[in-house]
């Protein structure tokens, strides 16, 4: 993750919000199935999620995955 507080300090290949917070663009997304604290979604722009037992199901059964999860959660 890179933070900037003026667009001429932007990283190339980097996607940047609003706020200048930056992210790889070729950033992928990741669940730490093994936190110790239950299963940890890390989306793209840095954002964490732990999954719901609901979002565990849908994964297990294949009716969701990673990308429609962390579509949920930062769009």
């Amino acid at each position: 993750m890179h933070v900037v507080s003026d667009a001429s300090l932007q990283r190339p290949d980097y996607v940047y919000s609003k706020d200048g917070i930056g992210y790889p663009a070729d950033a992928e997304p990741e669940i730490v199935w093994n936190h110790v604290d239950g299963p940890l979604l890390y989306c793209r722009n840095g954002a964490i999620h732990w999954l719901t037992w609901l979002e565990r199901l849908q994964m297990w059964l294949g009716l969701a995955d990673i990308y429609s999860l962390e579509r949920k959660r930062i769009y």
